[in-house]
């Protein structure tokens, strides 16, 4: 049976020096796609088209606009992978509520104001990150390192400054950090820091277990993030992302991606 399929692009300011490798995988998985069933690619910038079922969207924009359609969309009966509730559950202060509601092992977060009116945790003297609360980062000073007190305040008033309301201040975990890509129930791959000893198998099934209780915690089908590996081998999650460039795996990754989004079509 052939269907209609469209994808929609993340945004140039979500894709902060991966424009090209986010586009990439969206343009894979449509050729996947193209072999059997009407396929087409548009913008999260653009305005989008007007849809309605049997259409199926793949999505990868984030931006408040695009997300509107993807809910009109979705209201219609149109089938939306990840859906826009999902996209907005990556946002840090709902990502942070809903791990800690599902038991996700993280590292201990705290949503601060950025206007100074919030206590800093005492962990921050001994270093910390600091991550805006809202979308994922646009530019380098939307995730930085601090160094107590005193950068902590810095870089909480330095986004204040920029209109952004909320921060997640989060505590350092030192270790490898492994990425991962995955799509829910067929695939997962993990990437070790080059000179880090790669994850033993035990240790991947691990990983995987920790990704799907995040993914699905945050309703997310096509997800990818970070861990960190600690002295111990215990496995932190710190990041978890809708649609992650899969460049390091992306041949497989777009296989399984659709082959997923075919499959979720024979399930409506």
């Amino acid at each position: 049976m052939t269907l209609d399929f469209l994808g929609v692009a993340r945004e140039r300011v979500y894709s902060p020096g991966k424009v090209d490798d986010d586009r990439a995988i969206i343009d894979a998985v449509a050729a996947r796609l193209a072999g059997a069933h009407r396929v087409r690619v548009v913008s999260g910038e653009a305005p989008l088209p007007e849809i309605g079922p049997p259409t199926i969207v793949f999505a990868m924009c984030q931006g408040p606009a695009a997300l509107r359609v993807l809910r009109r969309w979705e209201a219609s009966g149109v089938r939306v992978i990840n859906t826009p509730a999902a996209i907005a559950n990556t946002h840090r202060e709902r990502m942070l509520a809903a791990f800690e509601r599902h038991g996700v092992a993280h590292p201990t977060s705290v949503l601060l104001r950025t206007d100074g009116g919030d206590e800093l945790p005492p962990w921050v003297d001994a270093g910390a990150w600091l991550k805006r609360g809202d979308v994922h980062a646009t530019e380098p000073d939307d995730v930085v390192r601090i160094d107590g007190r005193a950068a902590a305040r810095g870089a909480l008033a330095a986004m204040h400054g920029r209109g952004i309301a909320t921060a997640l201040v989060q505590q350092h975990v030192a270790g490898d950090v492994i990425k991962f890509y995955a799509v829910r129930g067929s695939f997962f791959t993990c990437v070790a820091p080059r000179g880090a000893e790669p994850p033993a198998h035990d240790q991947q099934r691990a990983m995987n277990a920790l990704a799907a209780a995040a993914a699905a915690a945050l309703e997310l089908e096509v997800y990818g993030g970070d861990c960190v590996r600690d002295r111990h081998q215990n496995l932190w999650l710190i990041d978890l992302n809708d649609w992650p460039s899969y460049a390091p795996c992306r041949s497989g990754a777009s296989e399984a991606i659709a082959s997923y989004l075919t499959a979720q079509t024979r399930a409506k």
